[in-house]
């Protein structure tokens, strides 16, 4: 019997057998996180566990939870990390410190890992937005933390801006369109004219502008 077929049988087994059905349910919940974890190479932890809950506004199970419940719900979690391999880097020693006390380790631990998912949600956002042609990804990324644009003429080079997209861009800036649209362009931020709510900030603009600024797919750089 594989890790695979070990882990759907004791899970069938645990949910089969709980009585309880807000227990089933946090069985169920931390099979899909342990899935996502699984999947993105994360730690499979109580506590990461516990974030994935917390981003889908689910309530529970917590990490304490977690532990507390040795029979079903830490025996499934345990089960599930002993069949994780995660890649671990060796081309240099660790030199993190030793932490004596237990509550502080376990907070720094939950740290490291909360680190690990920004980190991969990021690299999944980057990896969704260059598989959009035209869009240069690292000058947004510069001009949104409030860097300086690359130059017009490295911007035209690297990403033309097909016809469609600039069309749709030039829409943005048309005064007429927008007010027919209940918004309005104030102090270069794209706002919604009756609230005032701000759907782009003035370095979301800056950076819609730089696009426009590059010749459409099929023009001839010069």
């Amino acid at each position: 019997m594989n890790q695979v077929t070990t882990v759907d049988t004791v899970y069938a087994e645990l949910t089969s057998g709980s009585p309880n059905a807000r227990q089933r349910e946090s069985l169920e919940r931390i099979k899909k996180a342990c899935d996502y974890l699984e999947e993105q190479g994360l730690k499979i932890s109580p506590s990461a566990i516990e974030r994935y809950c917390i981003d889908r506004d689910w309530e529970g199970p917590k990490a304490q939870s977690i532990r507390n419940s040795k029979l079903v719900l830490h025996r499934y979690v345990q089960l599930r990390q002993s069949g994780q391999t995660l890649s671990v880097r060796r081309d240099k020693p660790t030199t993190e410190p030793l932490i004596a006390d237990e509550t502080l380790r376990a907070y720094v631990q939950l740290l490291k890992e909360e680190r690990d998912q920004a980190i991969a949600a990021r690299q999944r956002i980057e990896a969704g937005l260059r598989s959009i042609p035209g869009i240069p990804v690292d000058d947004l990324i510069r001009v949104g933390f409030g860097g300086k644009p690359s130059s017009p003429s490295a911007t035209r080079e690297n990403a033309p801006l097909p016809v469609a997209a600039r069309e749709a861009l030039e829409m943005l800036f048309k005064t007429d369109h927008l007010s027919n649209c209940g918004l309005q362009m104030h102090k270069d931020r794209l706002r919604q004219a009756l609230t005032g709510n701000v759907l782009l900030e003035k370095h979301h603009v800056v950076a819609l502008r730089n696009l426009l600024a590059g010749p459409a797919t099929g023009e001839e750089v010069q």
